[in-house]
């Protein structure tokens, strides 16, 4: 059979599309995910600043890389958290700090002030953010924001720590 070069061509192109796959360089998803701590940080102490400007405290800052991933791959990503302190109703402080960040840029995606852990997710850019009251533990409202997405690495990467967290100077 006689292949016209238009079908040649084609089957070229996907043969070394195909060979182009394959496991992403450790190196480069190393410096993605270094990249991608640095912009959430940022973007925390960024937030942070807001809600001390709108009269809460903000303290105990940290983050952390997580595992993600199925058989195919083995994705990583950078969390990071903070308590922020105010006085008043749960469902109020919560109200406060959405205000603040509302204003500051973020849109609000879901919302719950009157349920028995306020909450408020919002989002901004890449960005993701929740404030909510915890449901586990000592009673603490939680600032937790990440990116969408993660930084794909080789698929025999071993998982991370559990236990990586690190503090972030919110100064």
């Amino acid at each position: 059979m006689k292949l016209s070069p238009l079908r040649l061509l084609l089957g070229l192109a996907l043969v070394l599309g195909l060979g182009a796959c394959g496991d992403p360089d450790p190196a480069q998803a190393a410096d993605e995910l270094a990249e991608m701590k640095s912009e959430v940080n940022a973007e925390l102490r960024d937030m942070a600043a807001v809600l001390t400007g709108a009269g809460l405290a903000v303290e105990r800052a940290q983050g952390r890389v997580e595992s993600e991933g199925m058989s195919t791959y083995r994705g990583q990503d950078y969390k990071a958290s903070a308590i922020v302190v105010g006085e008043g109703d749960e469902g109020d402080v919560v109200d406060r700090a959405l205000t603040a960040l509302e204003d500051a840029g973020w849109t609000r995606k879901s919302v719950d002030l009157d349920a028995s852990e306020p909450f408020a997710q919002l989002e901004r850019d890449d960005f993701r953010a929740t404030v909510g009251w915890t449901k586990v533990g000592d009673r603490e409202l939680v600032l937790e924001l990440d990116q969408k997405g993660s930084v794909e690495f080789p698929k025999d990467t071993s998982p991370v720590d559990r236990d990586n967290s690190e503090d972030i100077p919110l100064d």
